[in-house]
């Protein structure tokens, strides 16, 4: 079942400002991926996968500044680039608008600099209502993305099919 990405008539539009700053951020978006259901992870690499990460974007509340949502892609440069870590406040307002602009952010930063650059994302089936609405299609030639994993790892992708 996909949600409902579309702004409605009474929703208003969320009160943040989009970042590119990297700065301190290691700890920040720890922080928001545990609070949205994700294991904690290592701050240390969490600042080396920023640093190699082509793109990274935060949405930042303009009340307090705080770090309310984030995406990042990684890639080659060239051909291919891979969306990560899409990630919203469960606790702020209009979270599938700020999902929508963050993607659309990124997808903007890409073809201005990649323009030959394929995007991907493995989603979460709740995501595909958005991602369809940002113009992410399946692979026409039924090509499904997978992902290799030891015996003992569970990675919760699901098939998009």
């Amino acid at each position: 079942m996909s949600a409902n990405y579309s702004a409605s008539p009474k929703e208003k539009s969320p009160k943040i400002y989009i970042s590119n700053d990297k700065q301190g951020l290691a700890e920040t978006l720890n922080k928001l991926l545990i609070k949205t259901g994700h294991p904690a992870r290592n701050p240390q690499k969490i600042q080396l996968a920023l640093q190699n990460s082509l793109f990274c974007f935060s949405a930042k509340s303009f009340q307090d500044k705080s770090t309310v949502g984030f995406i990042r892609a990684t890639g080659d440069g060239v051909f291919h680039a891979s969306i990560w870590d899409l990630v919203v406040d469960p606790d702020f307002p209009n979270q599938n608008r700020i999902r929508k602009l963050l993607i659309e952010r990124l997808q903007r930063e890409i073809k201005r600099i990649y323009p030959q650059c394929i995007v991907s994302r493995f989603a979460p089936p709740e995501e595909l209502g958005l991602l369809s609405q940002t113009n992410f299609i399946e692979d026409h030639k039924g090509i499904c993305p997978m992902a290799l994993r030891d015996e003992n790892q569970e990675l919760g992708y699901k098939s998009i099919k």
